[in-house]
Parts: structure tokens; sequence; C-alpha cells
């Protein structure tokens, strides 16, 4: 349900609105027209009685950081990602968390991004959209944290969900391992070796994958990662992504995200 307060608090974080459809056909989540055309002249009646409402994200100055997961697992890591408005909806019995939405800074392009980048329609796990505009209330919607976007470079937001895609597909493949640092050795030397990704970013990916995974030795394992950034800064020979993949017996595509 879509209320005043909604309409009022959305407007003063200078949000563009509109109501969206919800149907069965084509037009369902798009926004509704007015004389034909997209529009932001609505009363917020009309905002109230929508039965979902959207906003623009190119009027707002905001962009959308969606994720669309069908087996939910990218959505574990949103808290990688700093607080803002959040979205989400009901799945079962749980509340999940599917967009993030911030602003841009002034004078900054965003270059939309998407992974997998060529798939079919219903196919991406994570987009950053900046292009049309997203559902933040209604029907099928709940608002998560209900606080004004925050201002979050772009380019930043990228490398973070480039991360996320890389660590979400390393999520997938874990489980049934027996011995967790021989895994997390070859981690630390793929991304040592491989990637530019600063070691205080790799620890607090490696301490959230530990958190997923129920691995109480969190110590020992950041401690793998660490030591194999040593190696490789001295010019000792360390684990690629060959040696992590071939452990693994996958193809780590999603790995392919962060490397060089």
């Amino acid at each position: 349900m879509i209320t005043n307060e909604n309409v009022e608090i959305f407007k003063s974080y200078g949000l563009a609105l509109t109501p969206v459809h919800k149907t069965n056909d084509h037009k369902d989540k798009s926004p509704v027209s007015k004389n034909g055309k997209w529009s932001t002249d609505w009363s917020d009646q009309e905002l109230q009685d929508a039965n979902r409402l959207g906003a623009f994200h190119k009027e707002s100055g905001i962009y959308d950081i969606d994720f669309d997961d069908k087996s939910f697992v990218a959505h574990n890591f949103i808290d990688m990602l700093p607080p803002t408005l959040t979205i989400g909806k009901k799945v079962g019995n749980r509340v999940i968390a599917t967009h993030k939405i911030y602003k841009k800074p002034n004078n900054v392009q965003l270059k939309p991004y998407s992974y997998p980048r060529t798939v079919d329609k219903g196919g991406k796990i994570i987009e950053l959209l900046s292009s049309t505009q997203t559902i933040i209330a209604g029907v099928d919607r709940v608002i998560i944290n209900n606080v004004e976007p925050a201002i979050y470079d772009p380019s930043i937001a990228e490398n973070e969900v480039r991360l996320i895609v890389a660590f979400s597909e390393l999520y997938k493949n874990i489980h049934n391992i027996s011995n967790r640092n021989d895994f997390y050795f070859r981690l630390g030397g793929a991304l040592a070796r491989e990637t530019n990704i600063t070691l205080d970013q790799r620890i607090k990916y490696v301490e959230k994958l530990c958190e997923l995974t129920n691995d109480n030795e969190v110590k020992n394992r950041v401690g793998c990662i660490k030591r194999q950034q040593q190696k490789f800064e001295v010019g000792e020979d360390t684990f690629g992504i060959k040696e992590l993949s071939d452990f693994l017996k996958v193809n780590l595509k999603g790995f392919d995200e962060i490397k060089y």
C-alpha cells in the first residue's frame, strides 16, 4: 500500500515519481502514461492511488543497483554496498533486499553495467540501471531502508558489484570443500596476481564468505590471503586463476569481472 507519507518522503528526497503498471501484459512494470507520454506531472492523490510507485532515474539524479539473481545468491552480498534507500520484496516468508538506489555525484557519467552482459530476458544476475525508472513502493515491494539515497560514485559502485559477481560465483562452488585452506591459498594467489583489488577489500569479502558458509576459522582464512600477497610482493610463485579453477573443477567466468 502506498501512503501519503510515502509520497511526501520520496518527494523530499528529490525523487521524480510516477505511477507504474501492474498488468499481465507488456505494460507490466512500465510507467503509466499521461497524454501518451511518460510524465512526472502527477498529483499526490494519483501517486497514492497507484498500484506501484516508481522513481525516474534521470529526472531524480539516481541510479539503481538491481539484484535479480533467480537463485538469490548474489543478494547475500547486497550489504557490502553502502547503506542507502533500499527496496525489496517478499519471497516466501522472507523479505529480501533487491534494489539499492543511489544519487550520482554532479557531473559524473554512469556507464551501464550488467552481468552476464549477453543473456536472455530474465537472466541477469545484477545490473546498474540509470535510463528508465525503479519501482520503489506498491503491492509487490517492501521499503526496507527509507532514507534519502546516498551519494555514491558509480565507478566505485561498479567495482563493488564486480566483486559481488565474483564472490557469488565462489560461494556457489565451495560448499563441499574438505580443506578450506587449500581453497583460500589459491584464492589469495589469484587475487594478488591477477587483480587490482586492494587487500582490505579482499579481506572484507573473504570475511563475508566465511560468514555465509558458517566458517569459524576467519583469522586462518584471512591469513591465507595475506600470505599469498606477501609471496607475490617478493616475487615468489603464487597460485593463479587457473589453479583456483582447477581446484574447484569449474570455469570461473565471474572472476573475469575483476581481473586486470
